[in-house]
């Protein structure tokens, strides 16, 4: 079984439309969304309904008001001016949960109780299978949840048999994407050609380059700056990524996004004949 992450340096860039027809284009395989701050790849993939499992990322301190003698040495203590007085409380979305207060309530008042962060579940798609899990708004830990979607994901494909697992990252550099690393057989790192979408590009590059990780470029709206798109493509290869291909702005991606189909399901178009070239390309690297 080949991983296959696609990331991007920041969101819109057409991460997760690549994904979705990289699914398609690879099925039967099992697919996972670790962009669980924005999920959004269940939408063109349209998994079927399961039952959602519950995630508990961290915890956050409770004052028993039968046990508290008023010391008021958590409020003394707390750096995050979570502690309420009179009588003494905690608001829950001040508490970082570094349990300090715990740790010196002399009267043992205060309890550490895991917080639920988020769900995820495992089910059918129409491409094989779906990984998906979500964080509670302001919730955290993203990079643990992400650690535990995969490894079902993992879990899964192995089982199945299947040729590929197809991981659809967060954007960026962050906890999220370190946690996406691991394992994955190449990263497809989808770019748009400006200044920005070339520093960004830059950055992931050095991750990659540092945790000794294949990387490949797909630049996505090339026909927007045919100047820029030479440099980015210019600094991959300086990195050793090898080109997947050129993305040209197409319009009729809108609507096949609004019809919630993956790219190419719904016939052609330059943009989805662009995108399966890549795959084509990648298969066969993968495959050398």
């Amino acid at each position: 079984m080949k991983q296959v992450l696609i990331l991007s340096g920041k969101g819109g860039t057409g991460k997760t439309t690549v994904a979705g027809a990289f699914a398609r284009l690879a099925a039967p395989c099992v697919t996972a969304d670790c962009d669980v701050d924005a999920a959004d790849l269940h939408i063109t993939l349209s998994p079927e309904p399961a039952e959602r499992k519950k995630f508990f990322g961290g915890k956050k301190a409770a004052i028993d008001p039968a046990r508290c003698d008023g010391c008021g040495r958590c409020l003394e203590v707390c750096r995050f001016e979570a502690i309420l007085p009179g009588p003494f409380r905690i608001n829950a979305n001040y508490c970082e949960g570094c349990g300090v207060c715990v740790w010196n309530c002399p009267a043992g008042a205060i309890d550490f109780r895991e917080v639920l962060s988020g769900t995820w579940a495992v089910s059918p798609c129409r491409f094989g299978t779906f990984a998906g899990a979500r964080l509670e708004p302001a919730e955290e830990n993203s990079g643990k949840l992400v650690a535990l979607i995969k490894t079902e994901a993992v879990k899964v494909a192995e089982a199945a048999g299947v040729k590929y697992l197809i991981l659809d990252g967060s954007p960026g550099i962050g906890c999220p994407v370190l946690a996406s690393l691991g394992g994955v057989d190449a990263v497809v790192v989808v770019a748009e050609p400006t200044v920005s979408g070339r520093h960004d590009f830059l950055r992931l590059a050095e991750l990659l380059k540092a945790q000794k990780i294949r990387g490949f470029l797909l630049v996505n709206k090339w026909d927007l700056n045919g100047e820029e798109t030479a440099r980015l493509e210019a600094a991959a290869a300086q990195y050793g990524f090898p080109l997947l291909g050129r993305v040209p702005f197409d319009a009729a991606v809108v609507k096949v996004l609004v019809d919630r189909k993956t790219l190419g399901e719904e016939g052609g178009g330059e943009a989805a004949a662009a995108v399966e070239l890549a795959w084509n390309k990648l298969n066969l690297g993968l495959e050398a």
